[in-house]
């Protein structure tokens, strides 16, 4: 098949790309990042500088493709609310109007699992888009929210979605970057206990379910199915796994949960007040939710619909990182 894949710069989008490679497929990226478009046309891939916000230029590189894979997002603990939506919002717009009256039989739509930012139960989280009165007040959750809400608007046999959660490998530049602001010479902090639950997706797991979206039933089709390893661990296991490649003397630290949540909402509250470029403080309030409350997700429906299962451990994942 003929398959572009937009946000390739990214370390989703570019795992993909080698991995569709392999199966011979013909691949298009699409990105912004000069030096990764530059890097991986030198790979042999065929790469092109596109901004999903210019709907003629998304328009023109979709012309004669068979499925599109949408990973391009902007995904961050703290931003410009306005990127946020333009990217993630109308950008999902512009890809499904870029794609009418086209050649392409199939978008795959990644979503994210901080749609469910808003609920505050611990139950494992369902494959439906939640209800609108919980959609999540952070404008990252929030505007892939209402990405969902666009993908459910268009006809249901032209799309199918996924939704991972927290999705670490190699080139990862969102999950790993963090955690080791959380790690000192010989210990390891944890805010609170660090017993609350997480849901993680290994890449590799993640590209599989990506490569049985491309040829899933129609059946499967005009949804959205939660993506992980389908083990959740504590925050503290988490962090003890990842230390543990370095060094077996790492220790826990725990830092109590309060003063903590009261500095992210003052630095959110500063930072929002600085004018011109944005600086990302240290800890915001999203990212704190992101290490301080459980979030697992129920995985049943991709594994029906799909054919898909989480093959490669939690284990097995971290040992590939750096």
């Amino acid at each position: 098949m003929k398959i572009v894949i937009t946000g390739a710069t990214g370390s989703l989008g570019t795992a993909l790309m080698y991995r569709l490679k392999e199966e011979n497929h013909s691949i298009i990226g699409l990105g912004l990042s000069k030096s990764k478009i530059q890097s991986l046309t030198d790979e042999g891939f065929d790469m092109k500088s596109c901004d999903i916000g210019d709907l003629v230029t998304l328009t023109d590189c979709f012309k004669g493709s068979d499925v599109i894979i949408h990973c391009a997002a902007f995904a961050a603990p703290f931003g410009s609310k306005k990127k946020f939506f333009e990217t993630n919002v109308q950008g999902t717009k512009n890809v499904f109007e870029a794609v009418k009256n086209s050649s392409v039989s199939r978008v795959i739509a990644i979503s994210s699992a901080s749609i469910f930012d808003g609920m505050k139960h611990e139950k494992p989280h369902l494959d439906e888009t939640p209800d609108s009165k919980f959609r999540p007040k952070h404008s990252y959750g929030a505007s892939k929210y209402d990405a969902e809400l666009v993908c459910l608007n268009q006809p249901g046999d032209k799309w199918i979605g996924l939704r991972p959660r927290a999705v670490f490998g190699k080139g990862d530049q969102t999950l790993i970057p963090r955690l080791k602001k959380l790690i000192g010479k010989n210990h390891y902090k944890t805010i609170g206990t660090g017993e609350h639950l997480i849901d993680v997706t290994c890449l590799s797991n993640f590209i599989d379910a990506v490569c049985l979206a491309i040829n899933a039933p129609k059946d499967s089709l005009g949804k959205f199915y939660n993506i992980s390893n389908g083990d959740p661990r504590t925050f503290n296991s988490i962090m003890q796994t990842y230390t543990s490649k370095f060094s077996s003397s790492f220790k826990q630290r725990k830092i109590p949960y309060y003063p903590i949540f009261l500095l992210a909402h003052f630095n959110n509250v500063i930072a929002n007040l600085i004018p011109g470029k944005k600086w990302e403080p240290r800890i915001t309030p999203y990212g704190l939710r992101q290490v301080t409350t459980s979030l697992v997700l129920d995985i049943s429906g991709a594994e029906e619909a799909l054919g898909w299962t989480p093959k490669m451990t939690f284990e097995q994942g971290m040992e590939e990182l750096e």
